[in-house]
């Protein structure tokens, strides 16, 4: 990567050698379009044309750099040159959609687990490119806990007016937090929902290629999710009862101490909900149509809960409670969890829509 690729701000410049004579970590915000992006390329290329370590967290699910749309992920670098392409992540941290609104813990609690691993590779540099949510109570809540948590030496503020103002100033005072704010990339250039939805289905598209069909049986994961394998499974007269209530055909209900998980075949009688939740004595009942969790989006979680890849829900075998998938992982004995996302995707990369 060289600084001939596109035009350096001098403002660019003299904040990379602010970073490393000071150190890292450090945190890019800014808006879509932005040049987020941009000068992570630019930073991280800076460290590695001087022979060092960049450890580069993409902690945006919508138009991410290193892996897969709704996860985020780590790469290491040490070359500028690897920068030109597009590496499979060290590791993933599982999101579930493509904006972490509705996933503020699960984007939470992804980048820090990715921190703690970048930062066990001893690198010279840890580089967090956060996502492009700026607006709003979300964006408010998401970037304070992420700062807040790890804690970065510096946050690269790119913005042409104020606009990320009120995410930086609830750190004004915070110890060892140094906030530079540099201006968005002249080669920015605003894009549309639609261009951003055409390239994250584009990323899709490209992960999903040469995918298979995968078997993973539920009683050996954890999963969360709505429900699903939470609770004692119940059997025939229990199941016979909730479809006559419900007025639909129950084809598989868990019992917690909490919560009744019911799955049908088709739709249900919504009002008759607060009937079975009296009759078993629950706080709430969760009801899913088994048609909603087609071309559901999945993680295919390690042992420690790290994504190991990406998966899309064809079928679940409620008597065997299998759910087959579709994902580029060719051996899935290593999964040990499986997380439910909100987004709907098909194998050629096309979003469906949200659960």
């Amino acid at each position: 990567m060289t600084e001939s690729t596109f035009h350096i701000p001098h403002e660019w410049r003299a904040a990379a050698e602010e970073v490393e004579a000071q150190g890292g970590p450090v945190m890019v915000i800014g808006a879509p379009g932005s040049g987020k992006t941009t000068f992570c390329l630019y930073l991280a290329g800076y460290y590695c044309r001087q022979g060092k370590r960049v450890a580069w967290i993409d902690a945006d699910p919508g138009q991410p750099y290193i892996g897969p749309p709704a996860a985020f992920s780590l790469g290491l670098y040490t070359d500028a040159q690897e920068l030109l392409k597009r590496k499979t992540p060290l590791v993933m941290g599982f999101v579930g959609n493509t904006s972490p609104v509705g996933h503020l813990l699960d984007a939470v609690t992804a980048v820090q687990k990715l921190y703690n691993r970048a930062v066990a590779l001893s690198p010279d540099l840890v580089l967090i490119n956060t996502c492009g949510l700026v607006n709003g109570g979300a964006a408010r809540e998401l970037k304070y806990h992420e700062i807040d948590m790890l804690a970065p030496r510096y946050i690269i503020a790119l913005q042409q007016k104020n606009e990320v103002e009120h995410l930086v100033s609830p750190h004004a005072h915070r110890a060892g937090l140094l906030i530079t704010r540099i201006p968005v990339s002249p080669d920015a250039r605003p894009s549309t929902g639609e261009a951003r939805k055409a390239a994250r289905e584009q990323r899709f598209k490209e992960y999903f290629r040469g995918a298979d069909f995968q078997e993973i049986a539920l009683g050996d994961v954890g999963v969360h999710g709505p429900g699903l394998g939470t609770g004692e499974r119940l059997g025939f007269r229990d199941v016979n009862a909730l479809s006559k209530t419900l007025q639909s055909i129950v084809v598989h209900a868990e019992l917690s101490a909490d919560r009744l998980f019911v799955i049908t075949d088709g739709g249900y009688a919504e009002e008759e909900q607060y009937t079975a939740r009296e009759r078993y004595g629950v706080r709430e009942i969760s009801v899913v149509k088994r048609s909603e969790l087609d071309y559901l989006l999945v993680g295919l979680n390690d042992d420690k809960n790290l994504c190991l890849g990406l998966g899309i829900v064809r079928e679940m075998d409620v008597r065997e409670l299998v759910l087959r998938i579709i994902t580029p992982l060719r051996d899935v004995s290593a999964v040990r969890h499986i997380a439910f996302g909100s987004l709907k995707v098909n194998p050629a990369g096309s979003e469906l829509g949200r659960w």
